[in-house]
Formats: structure tokens, C-alpha cells, sequence
């Protein structure tokens, strides 16, 4: 008799097409099975599948699939390493941008379903106090003008959809302020004052290397900017 693990493992050769030609009923659990995974990949992923068309996402969500199966019941957990795999996939050279859109998608995926943050205020702060990025909120630099790809791939979007490949780099941040997530472009002091945010960096060190990064960063109202924002916490 098949020990539990042996009969998940065949059952998931034979999923996966690891185990020679499957059966009428594997075929029919195994089309549900892939058209789930497709369709998580797709609401992750909408620019990119925008960009790439829906028939070429379809190709690329199959071999994703297949190279990463599900490994949770949570299908919101799925496709966190679409963005690696997209920058080596071979059909997708000719787009070095997009594995850094795919990355964006990914943390703003991660943003809309993350928790909410507690209300926190300046009264006690001082310079060895050390912040943190609310649960919401992730920060990404990149060669390419990512917050341009997100604005005009956005569906309520009504510009110009050109976009100028060339206008990077870009530094980001993907938060939530309410229930949607949003991207905008950040000058180098305020990247570099939540960056050490990030890292917990104290946050008279903070203001101190974002001056230095930006001579423009105005240090005195940063701070209650970023925490009217809902982006920094203790």
C-alpha cells in the first residue's frame, strides 16, 4: 500500500504531466486545476497580461504552472515568483522591462491584501526612534518609468498610453491609502528616508542620509508627510 506522501506525489506527477498520458477524469481536474492557477496569475498580473495579450499570458501561465506548482490553498499567495521566472523565460527577452513590471504587480498584489495599519502619531518621537514601513507599503527601484507603465495600464485610465521606455530610472513606492493599491514615483531624499525606514534605521540617521542623497529634501515636513500617509509606523 502507497504511504500518504507517495500517493501526493503520483497524484501530483500525474497533475503536472510528469507520468505519461493521464486519464479522462485527470484530464478534466487537470484543466480546472491549470485554469485556476491561469486566473490567479491573471488578477496578480493584469498589466502584464495587458502587455503581453491574453492568448501569450495564457502560454506563460501555463509554463509557470508547470515549473511552479501551487504549493498553498490560497490561490492570493500564488505567482510570487512569476516576476524571476518571466526574466528567464526565453520567450520574453525582447521585454527586458517587464520582469521589473511583474515585481511592481507583485508588491501591489501583496499591498491590497495586507493588513491594515494602526493609528500612530509624532508625540514621542526622537532621533534614535526607529520606523518602519506600514504592512501596505514596499518600495522598488528600477531602470524603467514604472509608475508611467501602472497610470496608463490602469483601467480608469483616459491619456496618452505612450510610454517612453527611456525616461527611467524610476523609485517607487506601492501603498494603499484607502482600498485600492497606488504607485507613485519618489525623488531620491524621500526613497532614501523610507529605504532606511525600511532597514530600521534610526530615524535621525534617516533625515541625516536623505539630505545627503537629495539637498532638495525638506526634512522638517517629511517626516509628517510620510505619517499622514499611513506609510511610515513605529
Amino acid at each position: 500500500m502507497l504511504s500518504l506522501l507517495e500517493a501526493q506525489a503520483r497524484f501530483a506527477d500525474a497533475l503536472l504531466g510528469r507520468a505519461g498520458a493521464p486519464g479522462p477524469g485527470m484530464v478534466v481536474y487537470r484543466s480546472n486545476v491549470f485554469g485556476n492557477w491561469a486566473g490567479a496569475l491573471a488578477g496578480a498580473y493584469p498589466i502584464v497580461r495587458k502587455i503581453v495579450g491574453e492568448e501569450f499570458f495564457g502560454g506563460l501561465a501555463s509554463a509557470y504552472a508547470r515549473a511552479h506548482p501551487s504549493a498553498s490553498g490560497d490561490l492570493n499567495q500564488y505567482g510570487e515568483r512569476l516576476p524571476e521566472f518571466v526574466a528567464s523565460f526565453s520567450h520574453t527577452q525582447d521585454l527586458p522591462y517587464l520582469p521589473d513590471v511583474a515585481r511592481m504587480e507583485w508588491l501591489a498584489h501583496r499591498a491590497y491584501y495586507a493588513a491594515d495599519a494602526g493609528s500612530f502619531g509624532l508625540e514621542g518621537l526622537d532621533e534614535s526612534s526607529r520606523l518602519a514601513l506600514t504592512p501596505a507599503c514596499a518600495l522598488l527601484a528600477s531602470e524603467w518609468p514604472l509608475e508611467r507603465i501602472w497610470t496608463v495600464h490602469q483601467d480608469d485610465y483616459e491619456g496618452g498610453i505612450d510610454v517612453d521606455l527611456g525616461a527611467g530610472p524610476d523609485r517607487i513606492l506601492v501603498h494603499r491609502p484607502k482600498w485600492r493599491a497606488q504607485v507613485r514615483s519618489l525623488a531620491p531624499g524621500d526613497y532614501r528616508f523610507l529605504n532606511c525606514a525600511r532597514q530600521g534605521t534610526a530615524l535621525g540617521e534617516a533625515l541625516e542620509a536623505a539630505v545627503a542623497e537629495d539637498p532638495g529634501f525638506d526634512a522638517s515636513l517629511a517626516l509628517a508627510r510620510w505619517v499622514d500617509a499611513g506609510v511610515v509606523t513605529l
